[in-house]
């Protein structure tokens, strides 16, 4: 019985762990790569729990020129992190004179959400989308457990539930920007279908070899 207290005493610490499930949960993340761009949405919701606060909120956050990370969790760390980890992107191209590959910022990500999981653990998702000269558009996948794979599509939330069926069906390696964005629109008519809380406003950004712009959706 002794032996057991301890136990015990971190039980409630546990089942806390256990209760955060997916961090972007309420929180939709989609992004996939064309022909020669990246293109990533998020759903622009400020909520907590039975609340929403507004619907006008911008969860892509640009890193550089050629870098868009979608972002998706606890409210404080999505402007935390991101911000922390922008700033240091942007001291390591001052102090060398040239920017992270979307290849190395997303394993320099990776390593700081892997090293902070038992310290000061993030709750945040991540799609991180760049373009490189010689590699061409690349999308990253990073979990709030540190989790890091490069992906043709991925999606974060429960709205992915309702939009990797349609990524797989109808995503191709040669996209094109028209097409990208006709496959989103179907992707948010099938969330806003489907899914139980409201997500009415979407923001769609895409990085090719000119950098980063915003993309109005063709419904607005």
């Amino acid at each position: 019985l002794a032996a057991s207290a301890p136990l015990n005493e971190t039980a409630p610490a546990t089942r806390r762990r256990s209760e955060w499930g997916a961090m972007a949960g309420m929180d939709c993340l989609i992004g996939f790569v064309g022909k020669d761009f990246a293109i990533v949405a998020a759903d622009m919701n400020a909520a907590r729990s039975i609340m929403v606060y507004s619907q006008d909120e911008d969860k892509i956050l640009k890193l550089d020129s050629h870098k868009l990370l979608a972002v998706g969790g606890d409210a404080a760390d999505c402007i935390q992190e991101p911000d922390f980890f922008k700033k240091n992107m942007d001291l390591y191209a001052m102090r060398n004179g040239v920017p992270l590959s979307t290849h190395a910022a997303a394993n320099y990500m990776r390593g700081e959400k892997s090293y902070n999981l038992r310290r000061r653990m993030s709750q945040v998702d991540m799609l991180l989308a760049g373009y490189d000269k010689d590699v061409g558009p690349s999308l990253y996948f990073i979990d709030y457990l540190a989790s890091m794979q490069k992906l043709d599509k991925a999606s974060h939330g429960y709205g992915g539930f309702f939009v990797n069926s349609l990524l797989d069906t109808h995503w191709k390696p040669d996209l094109t920007e028209a097409e990208a964005l006709t496959l989103l629109e179907s992707c948010f008519k099938e969330i806003q279908k489907r899914f139980m809380i409201s997500m009415p406003n979407f923001t769609i950004k895409i990085v090719d070899a000119n950098g980063v712009r915003t993309v109005p959706r063709a419904s607005s």
